[in-house]
């Protein structure tokens, strides 16, 4: 877990660094995938349909302006990846990528990660606004699973948010989630997405 962790540590910090002079998130990517790519250069329709078929359940408490589509590609880095995409888009063009690491039962490990790149991405993104958060998520009715995030907020209202999930005993055992950390980058239609529906 160290090793896959500190592997991608430095490619986070290469990937952002290198990239100093990029004014917003489309300039960046997570595993070679960026927002404004379409969905159809990695999966068929058919799949992408049935992957937004197969994680509704877990955002039945937004519209369905939005889909969430999980990737298996081939990583040192990410445990696994996610995009959303709009289900009516014909070209699938991708709204917000993510890359997480799993910390299975190890959230005081995910946490102290989660503060380090912070501080260095607070270095290289000076003129951000910077929030941190805490949640529940909606669809354990236990209340139980929580998620610490901060996020690096730009003047379009775009973002990138590092995250630890922490779940619930019973969202494990029904659900198989596992404690982990994430880096998302989403346009400002995803996040208003979730905070207004």
């Amino acid at each position: 877990m160290k090793k896959i962790f500190y592997i991608y540590f430095f490619l986070v910090l290469l990937t952002f660094s290198t990239s100093s002079h990029a004014k917003d998130i489309t300039d960046y990517e997570i595993n070679g995938v960026s927002i404004g790519q379409s969905l159809l250069d990695y999966l068929s329709k058919d799949e992408i349909f049935a992957e937004i078929e197969r994680n509704k359940p877990t955002y039945n408490y937004l519209n369905s302006d939005f889909g969430e589509v999980y990737l298996t590609l081939s990583s040192d880095e990410y445990d696994f990846m996610s995009v959303f995409v709009k289900p009516n888009d014909k070209n699938f063009i991708i709204h917000y990528v993510s890359g997480s690491i799993k910390f299975p039962n190890k959230i005081e490990e995910c946490y102290k990660k989660q503060k380090e790149i912070e501080l260095d991405m607070s270095k290289l993104f000076k003129n951000v606004k910077k929030s941190n958060h805490e949640a529940t998520f909606p669809w354990d009715p236990t209340g139980e699973s929580k998620s610490k995030y901060v996020q690096l907020i730009f003047e379009s209202g775009n973002a990138i948010t590092i995250s630890c999930s922490n779940f619930s005993n019973k969202a494990k055992s029904e659900m198989s989630m596992e404690d982990g950390l994430s880096i998302e980058i989403s346009l400002k239609e995803v996040e208003d997405w979730f905070v207004n529906y």
